[in-house]
This record gives C-alpha cells, structure tokens and sequence, in this order.
C-alpha cells in the first residue's frame, strides 16, 4: 500500500510545527539555524509547552489518518491476522513508496522533537522510532483486512526508509541522496475507470532518488555546475492489472532520468524556518525535462 498518508501528515505539520533544518552541515548553518535561542544540540532540554505542541499535533494526526484509512481501506475488511508475501505486487514500486513514507514519518518526527528541546542525536533515533512504528503500525493492521494481509517485503522497506535520515546524519555524504515523491493522475483515474483514490493509483505515481550532484564532484569542477540543479532516478509502474482477467504480464516497470532540483539552493532566506521548509519541499520531485530509459526510450518536455 502507498505511504501518500505521510505526505498528508508533512503538510498537516508543515503549517502547525516549524521543523529543523539539517543543522549538522557546518558551523556557520548550525549559528544560523537553531530552533530557539539557546538550544544546544548537544543535550537535550526539552520545552515543555513546545513537547505538548508536538504531541498534541501528531496524536491529532494519526487519529486524523487512521480514521481515513479505517473508512478508505479497512471497512468491513476485519478478519483473523494474516500474512501476505506480494514480492511481485506492483513489480516492488509499492516497496519504493514505503521507503519514501518511512523516509518522511522519520524526518518529521527528527524535527519536530529537535523543534521541541531534543538534542540532534536523540531526535534522529527518536525521528527514526517515529517513522518506522507508524508505518509498522499501519503494516500490522493491513494484517487484519481481508483483502491486504502483513507484508515482510512493506514492513523491511518501512524500516530501511526510517533509517535513512539516521544513515545522513552519521554519514555526511548519504546527505547528497534525498527519496523524493511525484504524482499525476493515471488515465484511469482521470476518465474514471479507477474505482480507488489516489493513495492507490500506482500508475500516476513516481518514486525517486534525487542526487545533488554539485556536492560530489571534484571541487575544481564544481563552478561548471549549478549547486541548486540535480539528477533523479525514479520508477513508476505501468498496465497493473484492474479486473479479472486483466494479465498481469503486460505490466511494466518504468525506469526514468529526469533533472532534479535542490530547493535550499533555489529559494531564498535564511532564517531557520524558511531552511526547515526547503528541506520539507525536497522530499518532492518538482516537474522536470526527463527521459525514459526503460523499457524502452521516451522523451518528457516535463515529467510529473
């Protein structure tokens, strides 16, 4: 199942919580951005008014998306817990989705607890709880509806996500590397075909890896590349079998290259709160020139 309810949950905290910037660049970013005055990254002090604040919104939100998911996908589904192994489902774009999903819970719960006084180390390993049990949570209760069942491949992919802000934030370099998400309406959902929404329209669904390609090249190269311009791989899926008797055969798994862009080079400000929502707005894959380099060759003026 796709992880878009996270996307929901980032822009549902977006405008409640300022979030924190990746504070551990470089000195000069860790004076300029902190949360509030006097914060030190090294310890953990909590705000307490700011922790009830925190809880608060993101209890809200949960209940908020599991009340949706209970009406969308879990009604009148309940059965006995079950296992479902689907390492073919949707040619494994679905497991890109839930690497994205527990990508973004982790980075919303890292700031959202550095926001409220935790110190860096234990907001990373607290994001990465955050991320990985509501995705999980999610998991185990597609164990009880008829139709889904708990997915080992969901379940691994939801926590390698999670672990992704914890991997950036020991290993500088994995910071060049950012899962990104696009969507577009399939055909079927726009002429109506698709009885679904668009949490499982997978065909108008892109998941990417973009690459901030100015920070790794060679530093007598770099002024040959614009800092804010990228690359990115995605995958998407396509002719997914709708009825019975479509053949699953004819589905095929989309590989694309497609320019990419860095939002904290590109926007201005430097405040804080403006950082903390450029790196929000870089888990999305804004339209780009791009090209399809299997199955076969297609060129995009502008892929969504």
């Amino acid at each position: 199942m796709s992880r878009l309810r996270l996307c929901l949950l980032f822009l549902l905290l977006s405008g409640v919580i300022p979030l924190q910037a990746q504070q551990w660049r470089s000195p000069a970013d860790s004076i300029r951005a902190l949360p509030f005055e006097g914060y030190d990254p090294m310890t953990t002090h909590w705000q307490w008014d700011r922790a009830a604040i925190v809880g608060g919104v993101l209890g809200a939100t949960v209940a908020g998306i599991h009340v949706y998911q209970q009406n969308a996908w879990w009604k009148d589904q309940r059965t006995s817990f079950h296992i479902t192994d689907d390492p073919d489902y949707a040619l494994n774009v679905d497991k890109a989705g839930h690497v994205y999903g527990g990508a973004l819970g982790s980075f919303i719960g890292q700031k959202s607890l550095e926001w409220a006084g935790a110190g860096r180390t234990t907001a990373v390993w607290g994001g990465f709880a955050m991320g990985a049990l509501f995705e999980l949570y999610v998991e185990f209760e597609d164990g009880f509806a008829r139709d889904w069942g708990f997915s080992p491949g969901d379940a691994y992919a939801d926590v390698i996500g999670a672990a992704w802000p914890v991997v950036q934030h020991y290993v500088p370099f994995v910071q060049h590397f950012q899962p990104k998400f696009s969507y577009f309406p399939s055909d079927d959902m726009l002429d109506g075909k698709h009885k679904g929404n668009a949490i499982d329209d997978y065909e108008g669904q892109t998941y990417w890896m973009g690459v901030h390609v100015h920070g790794l090249l060679p530093r007598s190269w770099q002024s040959y590349w614009p800092e804010w311009l990228g690359i990115a791989i995605g995958v998407s899926v396509r002719n997914m079998p709708r009825v019975a008797g479509d053949d699953p055969a004819r589905m095929e798994r989309n590989v694309i290259l497609a320019l990419d862009y860095d939002m904290t080079k590109i926007l201005p400000g430097d405040s804080w709160l403006l950082r903390a929502l450029k790196e929000g707005l870089n888990f999305i894959h804004f339209p780009s020139p791009a090209i399809r380099i299997s199955p076969n060759y297609v060129a995009y003026g502008l892929y969504f």
